[in-house]
Order: structure tokens, then sequence, then C-alpha cells
């Protein structure tokens, strides 16, 4: 039999077991970033995590895990992007959120790379260090919600994703909630604060993990449902 006779392997064929391994690493990425913020909490008593953001504790003990958590979130949802690309030709939603989330990673990579400011110093003029960080953390908070909206719409319109719809959608939900307190909690530190829980004067560090949960939790979800369109390719 001639070679340009024999049965073409499909492509997704070729491409899942790899494509599997990705999507793998993506959620054990995302799981062991929530991990290493959470030791890094626990092992720096000297700080509340109440009030204080998880990126001002690169300068305790064991700072190094808040730079492994911006760094391991950025690779995981780079991971995602390219996953996304390959089992989903969407809508222009679903490229404009896809670019989004590139945006999300960008600045998650940024925000672990440059170190924030140490904390209790939101009186005080930031370092360039600081600086960049605190500019790549917040277009990473902004563009993340935005993402989660445009392709949480785009996949459910196939029918590829409705095991995955329900999920997406409360996912999605979350995130924007989220989003929102921290918001109203990081203006409040900026120009206060004001809000506080008992002896906490400031919670921006609470709102600020609830919405990396939530985050977090949106993007596994999304891993979940790559992961399970790659066994059906």
């Amino acid at each position: 039999m001639l070679t340009s006779e024999l049965p073409a392997v499909p492509a997704g064929a070729r491409r899942s077991p790899r494509s599997r391994l990705a999507a793998d690493a993506a959620l054990a990425g995302l799981v062991l970033a929530l991990a290493a913020i959470a030791v890094a909490d626990a092992v720096n008593p000297q700080w509340s995590w109440v009030e204080h953001m998880a990126s001002h504790f690169v300068h305790g003990r064991a700072g190094w895990l808040i730079t492994v958590a911006g760094v391991t979130i950025a690779g995981a949802s780079a991971m995602l992007i390219k996953l996304s690309a390959e089992f989903n030709r969407t809508s222009r939603a679903g490229r404009i959120g896809r670019w989004m989330l590139g945006v999300w990673a960008l600045g998650m990579l940024v925000a672990g790379v440059f170190p924030a400011d140490p904390p209790g110093q939101w009186d005080r003029p930031p370092s360039t260090a600081g600086l960049v960080h605190g500019v790549g953390g917040l277009a990473a908070f902004l563009a993340l919600p935005v993402a989660a909206v445009l392709l949480t719409r785009a996949w459910r319109q196939q029918p590829r994703w409705q095991a995955a719809g329900p999920a997406l959608r409360v996912a999605r939900a979350l995130v924007l909630a989220a989003f929102a307190v921290f918001m109203v909690t990081w203006v409040d530190v900026m120009v206060g604060p004001n809000l506080s829980i008992g002896s906490q004067h400031t919670v921006v560090g609470l709102t600020e993990r609830v919405m990396l949960w939530a985050d977090v939790g949106w993007l596994a979800v999304a891993a979940t449902g790559l992961r399970r369109m790659t066994r059906a390719a």
C-alpha cells in the first residue's frame, strides 16, 4: 500500500494526550498557587491576612512562595489560553475573552516578578517595583472578570460545553461578585480606611483572597471543561 493511501490520523487524536497533560498541569498549578499563599499566611502570624494583601507577604518568612504563586497562576492561565484556542473556534467575544485572559496572565506574571511594598505603607509613595507590581496586579484583576464573562458566553453556545455550562455560570457570578467587593475595600484602604472587622482596621486582605479563590475557581472549571474535551477528541 502506498503511503498516500494510509488512513489519516485525526489531528485531535494526535494532540489529545498532550492537551490532557497541559490541562492537568494547569489544574495542578492553580492548586499549587493557592496552597503557596495559604502557607505564606500561616508562617507569618505577625501580619493579619484579613488586613494585608497576599502580595505584601513577599517580605515575610517564605516570601518566595508569593512569587511562586503569581508566576504559577500566569503559567496555568497561559496553558488554558492555548487549549482554548485549539478546541474552541469561538465568536468574536470568545477571541476577545482569550485576549483578556492573556492580559490576566501577563499581569499576574508582572505582579509575581516585581514585589509589592511591605505591609502598612498605603500612605507612602510606592517604590518603582511596588508601582509596577500594582499596575500589573490591577490590570490582571480588571481583565479576569471580563474574560470570564466573554468566554462563558461564547462557550455556552457550543454543544461541547453544555455539561460545564452551569458550573461556568456559577463561577462567573462568583468572580463578578468577589471583584466588586474587593474594589470597594481597595478604594476604602486607599482613601481611609473606614471599613473594619473588630480589631482589624481594614479587610482588603480578606476580600483579595476571596477574589483570588473565585478567579482560580473559574479557571479550574474552564480547565476541567477543556480536559473533558480533549478526552472526546
